[in-house]
């Protein structure tokens, strides 16, 4: 499946997406200044694993029905295999799911969108600690902020790769920070600076953020991490399911306080918002996906901003 280029760079063809438009668009959009590059066609970002980063390229580009071909620039040896086993998590290979459609489609709020996008993929995180860090700077604020916000965490304590990324500032990094200063660096409000600071400590403290190996998670593991989040200042329900989705992959999170998912369904509140999804359990996850991507690339015509709640 791949070979070894010059000084280490490796090229490697990944089983291509059902729906391509969603997922590029989707990853598009949670592109974060200074670490992910979407110039010409191609998605480039650096990618930890193994204690050590690799830059990934995601060559839409040059995606055929044979295979989305992805390109990893050289770097240490021992990082290649969970380099790879990370982008396959973050391309969410794997979660495509018959079942979900068929339920899905069945719902005439729905059945448009899962013609538009078929067996769409759950997305995954590139970082656990990155993806949550963006939930939580994504609270009560558009995604186009969010991103300007964790922009400024990477140009602050980022770890420069070559060619001029940054890679996700690590939790270590993020932990031995004072709350205070990361409040004014990102710009954000103390209570959202001290969340952010709360969540890289837990993960120094021994809280995973991470998909188990071997594809989606869901039950007790998606269970625990709620629970483990919940208990963090400025961490509630949309924060820890959102989380719970993006890091594990659960297949069935709703979530009933979202803004752009009760619009979706005119429902004028989170109870009526869960009431109306309740029906699509245990495949919530793919409605979820599918609603915030008609908010936010309509069409698939390219990227707008979801605009994600508190």
């Amino acid at each position: 499946m791949h070979h070894d280029g010059p000084a280490g760079a490796v090229d490697v063809l990944l089983p291509p997406p059902a729906s391509p438009g969603f997922l590029r668009d989707f990853l598009a959009s949670q592109a974060v200044p200074g670490c992910d590059d979407l110039a010409g066609c191609a998605h480039r970002r650096p990618v930890r694993a193994a204690g050590t980063a690799r830059t990934v390229t995601v060559r839409w580009d040059r995606l055929t029905p044979a295979g989305l071909p992805v390109h990893v620039a050289p770097g240490a040896a021992e990082a290649l295999e969970p380099v790879l086993a990370r982008v396959r998590r973050w391309l969410g290979e794997g979660t495509e799911s018959p079942a979900a459609d068929h339920a899905l489609a069945a719902d005439p709020a729905l059945a448009a969108d899962v013609r538009a996008w078929p067996l769409i993929r759950l997305p995954g995180a590139p970082d656990g600690f990155e993806t949550a860090v963006m939930t939580v700077l994504g609270q009560q604020v558009s995604l186009a902020a969010a991103r300007t916000f964790a922009g400024r965490l990477v140009r602050r304590h980022g770890t420069p790769v070559p060619g001029g990324a940054a890679a996700f500032p690590e939790a270590r990094r993020i932990a031995g920070t004072d709350p205070s200063r990361l409040q004014q660096e990102m710009g954000v409000t103390r209570r959202r600076a001290a969340t952010v600071h709360a969540l890289a400590v837990a993960v120094q403290d021994g809280l995973v953020l991470d998909a188990p190996a071997g594809g989606a998670a869901g039950g007790e593991d998606a269970a625990m991490l709620r629970e483990r989040l919940l208990a963090l200042p400025g961490v509630g329900p949309w924060t820890a399911g959102a989380i719970s989705l993006r890091v594990l992959g659960d297949p069935d999170v709703f979530l009933p306080q979202d803004l752009v998912l009760r619009r979706a369904l005119g429902a004028p509140g989170a109870a009526a918002a869960a009431a109306a999804a309740a029906a699509w359990s245990p495949w919530r996850s793919y409605a979820v996906m599918r609603l915030w991507a008609r908010e936010a690339f309509p069409g698939s015509a390219g990227p707008r901003h979801p605009g994600p709640p508190g």
